[in-house]
């Protein structure tokens, strides 16, 4: 029977290692629950939150300044303040321009009862696009580009 202990370098490179989580009762039902509202095992969903841990932030959310003006996001865009400090919340959320996060959660965020015609408002203003329509417990995925880019204009007009 072979050791668990490699000493050759080589050898350990493709090894895995595994961490013990301790938390509350109140905590693991709360992991529970965010595991199944983002339709995964809660194993599958706390090992995607540590694979996050020491990612580097993307370059667009370096590039965003420290504090969101959502007025003068508003007033560029044509949206409510509502509809603004949503996308806040979308691409604060977003890892390489796409988000998924239930309805509730983003309600939560924003501090409103329901945000579905706040999404359709930041769709039309071109801010935000649906990737993927919500589907039984599965939230919808949302594509979010950075404030500096514009999704694509309609034909025949110019930026």
């Amino acid at each position: 029977m072979a050791s668990l202990a490699l000493r050759d370098p080589e050898e350990r490179a493709d090894s895995f290692y595994r961490f013990s989580v301790k938390c509350d009762r109140l905590t693991n039902l709360k992991i529970a629950s965010a595991a199944r509202k983002a339709g995964m095992s809660v194993n599958s969903f706390v090992q995607r939150h540590f694979e996050t841990i020491l990612d580097v932030a993307p370059a667009s959310l370096a590039a965003q300044p420290t504090r969101f003006d959502a007025p003068s996001f508003a007033r560029r865009h044509n949206v409510t303040i509502q509809a603004a400090n949503l996308w806040l919340s979308l691409s604060t959320h977003a890892r390489n321009g796409l988000v998924q996060r239930s309805l509730k959660d983003l309600a939560a965020d924003v501090g409103v009862p329901r945000v579905e015609l706040l999404i359709e408002r930041l769709v039309a203003a071109g801010t935000i696009e649906i990737v993927a329509p919500s589907s039984g417990l599965r939230p919808a995925i949302y594509r979010v580009p950075g404030e500096g880019e514009a999704s694509p204009q309609p034909s025949g007009e110019s930026p």
